[in-house]
């Protein structure tokens, strides 16, 4: 088939943390940083889920193994090619 299998969009979710008193300012602090470089303002709940996705795209140990377990998931949902199934038993 050449049209691949369509995929529900993942969900969102909400997550609520809580961060220590030195992490919550290292974020505020590159908050102050954002500004500084791109001129505007940026609440500090707006920066997680970017931070949390720069993380994960930088990672490239993640990124290779991630690479591995999702062929392996393919090639274990993959149905097999031949058609012994389909064979007459005599």
């Amino acid at each position: 088939m050449k049209l691949a299998r369509i995929s529900k969009p993942l969900r969102s979710v909400q997550v609520r943390v809580m961060l220590v008193g030195e992490l919550n300012a290292r974020l505020e602090r590159y908050a102050h940083y954002y500004k500084h470089v791109h001129g505007d303002p940026v609440d500090t709940r707006a920066l997680l889920p970017e931070i949390v996705r720069a993380f994960l795209d930088a990672d490239r140990e993640f990124q290779s193994w991630s690479r591995s377990a999702d062929s392996e998931s393919r090639r274990a949902a993959a149905p097999s090619s031949s058609n012994d199934s389909a064979r007459i038993q005599p």
